[in-house]
């Protein structure tokens, strides 16, 4: 108000009296008609360049009563020019302190907010939004006192401090005006007032993204008109477990999400001639001329996923659509395939370890594994006290202790996991889980992992890690992204999250029975005969993606589909055309062999029985393997594994017998544990502590005594029908004991078959009996797990 007086009052007043006096003394009362002041404006002139203190010197007073007027003039204009100055820098400096300190009503609208207690977040959703970042049509609201990205290169963005469920701070953060509001606060409660604000204060009009955590919330946001809210439990926990039961649906996802080599998905209006056509098509003529893989109808915020084949497209109705990049219009061709990680192999047996110290993903996990009814055992190793409720329906072993530790991950028999879990607070401890485990198995379990830091990943992978993700860049791009496309989040979600009435992402590997054809055949025939939308390809040989591929691009046996399918019906495919193998990499029948195949088989059968031709043999099997016989496969882990054709490899044997196993061999499954317990036998302990027995007691036994003692310590190893880590050495020594090659190789013969090796009478001293009674007491609770059968056994070994 009083800068408001001065400038509008005083200082015209001043001019005017300044301008008139010098007039009046230089012209008037001298009558000096040649004056420099002759005129009004000339005096005017005079004004202002003596107020402001320039004095350029053209004009000057020349009467004594001008320049005595003049040292008032001076005067008077220093000190108001002085004020003029000191007012201006004050008010600016409010100004700019207001608006630092984030209390300014703002002018502003069809800008974003970005309403949250976390920096990270906001630049990560600010990282999706720089067409607005470089608009300037950002506003910040968080209840700091400073601005919140003040360390960043986005301090200069306009910010309002205070709680963003606080209508007055949404009146000056013109909450009313903006287009689209991001939401985040570690309080759900915080999150869901300042939606219902958001709401409320704009009728609706704005579009609300919010973030939370807890299933129990969704509703709740739904309820107060968020128009869309997401827990990153639901995404991360999925696409983890998809990295092993659908590998390569994590990566497919991803480059969609990030827009990634420019595929992106986008929410398109119905056009004219599209209304009244059936779904198929709508995906044929898509595809075919433009590249373009419808995936859902959006109707009235209804989202219909990959609809049936039938389905005809109403007026007022969205498409959502997967777009190919402008460089390749029609969609991917060989030459833009691109790498993906996550395709490692994975074991056919053994269970799935949870190493974690987050309570909330170990609930999320056995969760989503109840849903898949994962029928795999699961080891969760923590150090949070076992969870209140379990799903019945899984079978879960609950290790309370250091959950990173290699006491622990002992305890829990890594080395017999086929996939490892991992997720904690902190980035070391879950590198330092990776290469443990990776350490511990020779890089056999498959191992995912979850960061948070920048580039972390690529510590991971540097250890070994199969496939890891930060779960909050999967957040930004997916409500970024559906805040442009409505529809789009709850896409993302549908096919992401496994639950019984949705459609969800699979990978499956097409059989050798496949013809050859191309993209758009494939796509039309699998979803007018199986209601399944291929949305994406693996080739087989190099394990690239192609996220969209070219209508014309053929399809091949071997090659991965990335598909949408109904739960329902992917789970009752009954592998006519594919090899239903894509969560665990095996299949319930064997594959019916080619003629050619078959021809092979038989004659290797004839070269290894009647002739003893082995090298011939194993070179008939060889070929009818590579042409996917599976027995043949299964005589080839055979032969490597006792050296018969070729040198003894315990290496060469797992992979075949690994290759069998996928295709419906249960003797290979049952081979495949014990070779990958002998191998570890033979390549794991090396550099290690290998538990000797008594050497008194072995220096006493005569030859048949030690390879009844060894058959002893095997058959306790194998009576609970697991080897973990310690019976591994335990199996190693025994083995050592026996030099006869004859009696190692059926020793071995044994563990290959998971079977007991039979232990007969065999004379010993009372005190040398309970000296071996004593060790095969300590193999049978090596593993802290004394059960009835290895109890049965030990008494019946203590009768002999």
């Amino acid at each position: 108000m009083k800068i408001r007086l001065f400038l509008i009052v005083l200082i015209p007043v001043f001019l005017v009296t300044s301008t008139f006096g010098i007039y009046f003394f230089e012209y008037i009362l001298p009558g000096n008609g040649e004056s420099a002041y002759s005129s009004v404006f000339n005096s005017l002139w005079w004004t202002v360049v003596t107020f402001t203190t320039v004095g350029y010197g053209d004009m000057s007073p020349v009467t004594i009563p001008g320049q005595i007027f003049t040292f008032f003039v001076m005067a008077a204009g220093l000190i108001n020019f002085s004020i003029v100055v000191s007012l201006v820098t004050d008010k600016f400096q409010q100004f700019r302190s207001g608006r630092d300190r984030g209390l300014d009503f703002l002018k502003i609208k069809g800008h974003v907010l970005i309403c949250s207690d976390n920096p990270t977040w906001m630049q990560d959703i600010l990282t999706q939004n720089q067409k607005y970042v470089k608009e300037d049509r950002v506003v910040l609201i968080s209840p700091f006192a400073e601005h919140p990205l003040l360390a960043t290169s986005y301090k200069k963005l306009k910010w309002v401090s205070g709680d963003s469920f606080d209508l007055n701070v949404l009146r000056k953060a013109a909450a009313a005006k903006a287009k689209i509001a991001y939401v985040f606060f570690k309080d759900n409660s915080y999150a869901l007032m300042t939606v219902l604000q958001l709401e409320t204060l704009s009728d609706g009009k704005i579009v609300t993204q919010a973030q939370y955590v807890g299933r129990e919330f969704r509703n709740y946001f739904e309820d107060v008109g968020c128009d869309h809210a997401l827990d990153p439990y639901d995404l991360y926990v999925p696409l983890m477990l998809s990295a092993f039961h659908s590998q390569g649906a994590p990566a497919w996802i991803n480059k969609v999400i990030h827009r990634s080599e420019g595929h992106r998905i986008a929410t398109r209006k119905t056009e004219a001639e599209q209304i009244g056509k059936s779904w198929l098509e709508i995906i044929k003529t898509q595809k075919q001329n433009h590249g373009i893989m419808p995936l859902a109808v959006v109707i009235n915020e209804v989202v219909l996923v990959n609809p049936e084949a039938s389905f005809e497209i109403p007026k007022e109705s969205l498409i959502m659509q997967l777009e190919p990049p402008q460089s390749r219009p029609r969609g991917d061709l060989e030459k833009d395939a691109i790498d993906i990680i996550g395709m490692d192999e994975i074991g056919i047996d053994g269970h799935i370890l949870i190493s974690s110290d987050n309570q909330v993903f170990i609930n999320r996990c056995l969760l989503e594994m109840s849903q898949r009814n994962q029928p795999e055992k699961i080891v969760v190793l923590t150090d949070i006290p076992i969870l209140d409720e379990i799903p019945v329906n899984l079978d879960v072993e609950w290790i309370e202790g250091d959950s990173n530790s290699e006491i622990s991950f002992l305890e829990a028999r890594s080395t017999e996991a086929k996939v490892a879990l991992i997720d904690h607070a902190d980035d070391g401890q879950n590198l330092m889980a990776v290469l443990r485990l990776e350490q511990a198995t020779d890089g056999e379990v498959f191992t995912i992992a979850t960061y948070h830091k920048e580039d972390f990943d690529q510590q991971l992978f540097k250890v070994g890690c199969d496939f890891c993700l930060d779960p909050e860049e999967l957040i930004a791009p997916i409500l970024s992204q559906s805040a442009l496309n409505p529809g789009l989040g709850t896409l993302i979600e549908e096919i992401i999250l496994e639950e019984s009435t949705t459609q969800s992402l699979y990978v499956r590997q097409l059989n050798q029975e496949w013809e050859t054809d191309s993209w758009l055949s494939t796509i039309l025939n699998l979803k007018q005969k199986e209601e399944e939308l291929p949305v994406g390809l693996i080739r087989s040989q190099t394990h690239k993606l192609l996220v969209n591929p070219h209508p014309e691009l053929q399809v091949k046996p071997g090659d991965r589909l990335v598909y949408i399918a109904p739960v329902s019906i992917s789970a009752q495919q009954n592998g006519d055309v594919f090899d239903p193998f894509e969560d665990s990499d095996s299949i319930a029948v064997e594959v019916k062999p080619s003629a050619e195949a078959e021809k092979l088989f038989r004659t290797g059968l004839m070269l290894f029985k009647k002739e003893e031709d082995y090298e011939e043999a194993y070179s008939c099997f060889h070929q009818a393997a590579i042409l996917h016989h599976t027995r043949a496969k299964y005589n080839l882990g055979l032969m490597n594994f006792n050296g018969k054709g070729v040198p003894k490899n315990l290496d060469e044997s797992y992979h075949w017998f690994r290759e069998a196993a996928k295709y419906g061999s249960e003797n290979a499954r049952k081979a495949l544990k014990s070779t990958r317990a002998l191998r570890s036998i033979t390549t794991n302990t090396v550099g290690r502590e290998i538990p000797e027995f008594d050497t008194e007691l072995i220096g006493r036994m005569t030859e048949d005594q030690l390879f009844w003692f060894a058959s002893a310590v095997v058959a306790m190893v194998m009576a609970d029908e697991h080897i973990d880590l310690h019976e591994r050495s335990f199996l190693h020594s025994a083995i050592r004991l026996v030099e006869d090659k004859r009696k190692i190789q059926e020793l071995e013969e044994f563990i290959l078959r998971w079977q007991t090796p039979p232990i007969g009478a065999m004379e010993f001293s009372t005190k040398d009996r309970d000296h071996m009674l004593e060790s095969l007491l300590n193999i049978a609770t090596v593993d802290r797990d004394f059960d009835e059968r290895e109890e049965k056994l030990l008494r019946e070994i203590a009768g002999l």
